[in-house]
């Protein structure tokens, strides 16, 4: 008896709802599919300020990126940095501009925010790096206010089985990202005057600097954007979010 009443248990934890309620529903063969699903994220969006444990999806203010490891060269631009502690302000006032979905052979989807305002506070730990001809070798606590920002995110996903459920998992994704306008400033351990005429330089011509570095900023956003999805995607079946037409 013991037995069986596990077994029933198992049964109905396996079939039980993952999503809250307010979740999006779509049906697949839905003509207005993306109208559907943006109907959606405007009910979840009152959400997310705080987060949606059920389906790991992390408070989006403050959004937390626990570390982050920034290897590059290009013209102008020499950078080696761990990021860490960073947190960002303000990404639970996101505008969605556009989306576009095919799900005839890929799952495709083209996503397009706005956001007015972030903020960003992080330590860093910089070494080898310079802009320009700028030395930002150092040690130290960033807070940055970034305006007037616009990210184009596309990518694919893939259906992937666990456990006999199909879930989601974005294969390829890529971003374009825009800054208006930007100011840092700067509590350096380290180097305090070389880090202030970095500070100086970067807030007197900030678009000077981004133009250089949007390049990482994109990679940057496109790998943390892919992290948070799968997050979030390894956690709803795909039958939950897209439905099936009844037989």
């Amino acid at each position: 008896m013991k037995v069986f009443i596990v077994f029933l248990f198992c049964v109905v934890y396996a079939q039980a709802k993952v999503t809250p309620d307010y979740f999006p529903a779509c049906k697949r063969s839905d003509p207005q599919i993306e109208k559907c699903v943006l109907n959606g994220l405007e009910a979840v969006k009152a959400h997310l300020k705080d987060g949606i444990p059920e389906v790991n999806i992390p408070a989006l203010d403050p959004f937390t990126v626990p570390t982050l490891k920034l290897d590059r060269t290009a013209p102008n631009l020499r950078i080696k940095a761990t990021v860490k502690h960073g947190k960002a302000y303000g990404g639970s006032d996101f505008k969605i501009e556009k989306l576009k979905l095919n799900l005839n052979n890929k799952y495709a989807a083209e996503l397009k925010i706005t956001l007015p305002k972030l903020m960003v506070v992080a330590n860093y730990d910089v070494k080898g790096s310079r802009i320009l001809a700028l030395d930002i070798n150092g040690k130290g606590r960033l807070r940055g206010n970034f305006t007037g920002i616009t990210v184009v995110a596309k990518g694919f996903a893939k259906p992937v089985a666990k456990e006999g459920v199909d879930y989601l998992q974005v294969d390829k994704l890529v971003s374009k990202v825009k800054i208006g306008h930007a100011q840092i400033e700067i509590d350096e351990s380290e180097r305090p005057l070389a880090a202030q005429s970095a500070v100086t330089f970067f807030n007197a011509s900030p678009n000077v600097i981004l133009d250089i570095l949007n390049p990482l900023i994109e990679e940057t956003a496109a790998a943390v954007i892919k992290a948070f999805a799968n997050k979030i995607l390894g956690s709803i079946p795909i039958s939950e979010v897209l439905v099936e037409d009844a037989a």
